[in-house]
């Protein structure tokens, strides 16, 4: 049998969807360590488990030391408020136990330290690494940051345009490096050349009208902001990609995988520019192990 979780499990109700965000994320996530507290399970008005986190903190069943342990890190696009693709990939590969070490909001930066401390404490047989989109600034919050003083003008590395990127050529290096067990997932987006001149908040999520596509940022400056963030999509993959192909680490490209040039509708697998909707889970699991199946056999 799995190992039973260590403690008591702490039960809290999920009365609609849209309670995932601040409310499931003040009970759910510690500042102080910048990660999920564990043995908490959140669960709907029907009594059915929406998620749970593990005595190690992940999201998902206990640890199972009978099975190899694989560990899905990143964001929200891993995260997925609860209902992820990361436990589609469970079946395909028996022996294997797949974890979501996913969480809403977080900076590439704290994925890779939570990443090296958990690899640090439990034995993890692969890393699969998605840096997500996190923190996307535009140009105009920048500014305005700089002009209040709250931060300093970005001297930014070579090749870096967004303060976002700052830095992650070398912190990545850093963990691949020390973690030779990972393969990373670039980031997915329903951006492309071709809308990015067209305002987002005009359409509705295919399949579901009431839904409006989401953008990030100010709606009043939406297409400069959408420009601004393909760019910055683009040179975190482009980032993500050098690296990897320096130290020889594999990836497993979504971004090309879920491209929506020449598409009929750039909606198909999105529910706003970074976000899979939940029919293409089957589809972004399925691709995800196409790139492993070789490890995990």
């Amino acid at each position: 049998m799995p190992a039973a979780p260590t403690g008591l499990r702490s039960v809290h109700l999920i009365e609609r969807d849209e309670h995932f965000g601040p409310f499931w994320k003040s009970i759910c996530y510690d500042p102080a360590r910048g990660a999920l507290r564990p043995n908490l399970t959140f669960v709907n008005a029907a009594g059915t488990v929406l998620f749970e986190t593990n005595e190690a903190g992940l999201t998902g069943p206990p640890l199972d030391p009978r099975r190899k342990l694989a560990v899905v890190w990143g964001d929200s696009v891993v995260f997925c408020a609860g209902r992820s693709w990361v436990p589609l990939l469970e079946g395909k590969a028996p022996g294997w136990q797949f974890l979501n070490g996913g969480i809403d909001g977080d900076p590439a930066s704290n994925i890779l330290e939570r990443a090296a401390a958990f690899n640090a404490a439990h034995r993890v047989a692969l890393n699969l690494l998605l840096l997500g989109w996190h923190p996307f600034v535009p140009s105009w919050w920048r500014d305005a940051a700089v002009q209040r003083g709250a931060v300093a003008p970005r001297v930014g590395e070579a090749g870096a345009e967004n303060a976002g990127n700052h830095g992650l050529r070398e912190r990545l290096r850093e963990f691949l490096r020390r973690h030779a067990n990972t393969v990373l997932l670039t980031v997915a987006t329903a951006l492309n050349p071709d809308n990015l001149a067209t305002p987002m908040s005009q359409y509705r999520v295919e399949g579901s009208p009431e839904i409006a596509f989401r953008v990030f940022g100010d709606t009043s400056r939406e297409v400069a902001g959408q420009a601004e963030a393909y760019a910055y999509i683009l040179e975190r993959n482009a980032i993500a990609r050098a690296v990897c192909g320096e130290l020889g680490v594999r990836v497993i490209d979504l971004a090309a995988g879920f491209d929506t040039r020449g598409t009929a509708d750039f909606r198909e697998h999105f529910v706003d520019v970074l976000h899979f909707r939940h029919p293409a889970y089957p589809l972004v699991a399925h691709r995800v192990y196409e790139g492993i199946a070789d490890l995990v056999t």
